[in-house]
């Protein structure tokens, strides 16, 4: 793969070289002789591409190595520097030796001028090209960097879903046991749906719309046990989309509202979740804990999570109501 890669970048450099002697041959015989084909017959024109195509090519040669291999300076300022002085050095050194060679057959002069400007117009065109790349490489090491760190949170926060939540569902169920066996029963049977769901996504980055409301309903349904049905849930709007979002958004969701909300039978709660078919709105009454700690954790992976994928996750709270804004993906996104 990657020999196959570096034929087809030399391929490329081969056409630059040839598209570029090609052009400035004929603007130099255009500006000195008037005429782009300054030729007289065949063998004057051989002989012209020979000795003038073999320098422009020990330049491009010259400069790619200079540019791309020999000189390694993250400071772009001095790099170009040290490209330009070490590219004018072999620029002498190519006019010296051809020389040294041409004229053991024929005498001969070196056009200076002419030399120089096209190592200029070659270095400034694979150096334009470096810089391009370069831009590119860091660009997608960004990428990649950001992606890694999101995709170690949702890890982290995935291989901890969530302990404590595990540990207070025995603690009901070892309650329920001794005053509802019925109950303790849909209670087991609803938090094995959970964490199957949970074991089935561990590979996932999105899901159906569909596939994590029916995971919600069974921890809603564990939730309002929990709290002895002071805790409720209603679903509207169009809840059959071909729509995708990222697993367990539902779940933060839900338990964003719990941690920093007083769920009590003198202030119950109830979650409204309205589906449309552009996005999820979350909402609920504001009924903060007199000890909250604000981290905002889950929130601000959810919002970054959904940034990366080109979408918008916000939230909103008027003091009364808190509100979250949840981006449907398109159905073509898994």
């Amino acid at each position: 793969m990657a020999q196959s890669s570096r034929l087809k970048t030399n391929f490329y450099w081969g056409i630059a070289i040839i598209g570029y002697y090609c052009w400035f041959q004929a603007f130099y015989n255009a500006v000195r002789f008037g005429d782009m084909f300054y030729y007289s017959d065949l063998t004057d024109f051989i002989i012209g591409v020979a000795s003038n195509f073999i320098p422009i090519f020990l330049l491009f040669v010259i400069n790619l190595q200079i540019v791309f291999r020999l000189v390694r300076l993250k400071d772009e300022k001095r790099k170009l520097a040290v490209d330009v002085t070490l590219s004018f050095v072999s620029t002498v050194a190519v006019n010296y030796a051809y020389l040294l060679i041409i004229n053991l057959f024929q005498k001969a002069t070196i056009d200076w001028a002419g030399t120089f400007l096209n190592d200029i117009l070659i270095l400034l065109g694979i150096e334009m090209v470096y810089y391009f790349k370069r831009t590119l490489r860091s660009r997608q090491e960004a990428e990649d960097a950001n992606k890694m760190m999101l995709q170690y949170k949702y890890d982290a926060l995935r291989a901890q879903i969530n302990p404590h939540f595990l540990f207070n569902s025995l603690n009901i169920l070892y309650s329920l046991v001794s005053i509802d066996s019925m109950k303790s029963k849909v209670f087991i049977r609803e938090l094995a749906r959970m964490y199957r769901y949970v074991m089935a996504q561990q590979n996932r980055e999105i899901i159906s719309v569909r596939e994590e409301l029916e995971y919600l309903s069974s921890y809603v349904l564990v939730l309002s046990m929990r709290y002895n049905s002071k805790f409720l849930v209603e679903i509207s709007g169009e809840t059959d989309l071909d729509r995708n979002m990222i697993p367990f958004t539902m779940q933060l969701l839900i338990e964003n509202v719990i941690k920093h909300n007083v769920i009590s039978s003198s202030n119950p709660m109830k979650v409204a979740i309205m589906i449309d078919k552009d996005m999820i709105v979350v909402s609920n009454p504001y009924q903060p804990r007199v000890s909250e700690t604000v981290s905002h954790f889950g929130l601000n992976y959810l919002s970054q999570l959904y940034e990366a994928r080109g979408y918008r996750f916000y939230t909103e709270n008027d003091g009364k109501t808190f509100k979250a804004f949840i981006p449907l993906l398109s159905s073509d996104t898994l």
